[in-house]
């Protein structure tokens, strides 16, 4: 009777280190929500680390007046002060996975302060992701403004 339980066991054993990596390897919405929270405070908290892991080393910004700001050009506004959001808030999030590649399509509020002048913003967001070493990083930033009638 001990010999079918401690092959249960054994098995199922060595099957809980495949289950755990086949949940991690399977990115899940949630995942993307929480990436999306986290790149959101770290650029209210000027967390210029984060950004630098955070950001694929070819990221860029499509940013609201039809140019494009680099990986360097954007964490430098974070660590130099001249940009400093108050408030970050993304909804009507959808996530789209494509093998190593994901997007991220929704809304985001933004509140802060641009070299000393004071705003608010509503966007529509476009975020696409790869996933390098195990880690998902952002490759490019898309917004435009949401006009109000």
């Amino acid at each position: 009777m001990k010999r079918p339980f401690t092959f249960l066991v054994l098995t199922a054993a060595a099957l809980l280190p495949s289950l755990s990596f086949a949940q991690q390897s399977e990115p899940t919405q949630e995942l993307f929500f929480q990436l999306q929270h986290r790149w959101a405070e770290a650029r209210k908290h000027a967390d210029v680390n984060f950004l630098e892991k955070f950001y694929a080393k070819e990221f860029t910004v499509g940013i609201m007046n039809g140019g494009e700001s680099s990986r360097l050009q954007d964490i430098s506004m974070f660590s130099s002060g001249d940009l400093k959001p108050s408030v970050i808030e993304d909804t009507d999030m959808k996530v789209h996975v494509y093998g190593s590649t994901a997007m991220v399509t929704g809304n985001e509020h933004l509140e802060g302060s641009y070299k000393g002048h004071s705003g608010k913003f509503d966007l529509t967001f476009t975020n696409l992701f790869v996933l390098r070493d195990g880690q998902w990083q952002i490759v490019r930033h898309q917004a435009a403004q949401i006009r109000q009638p």
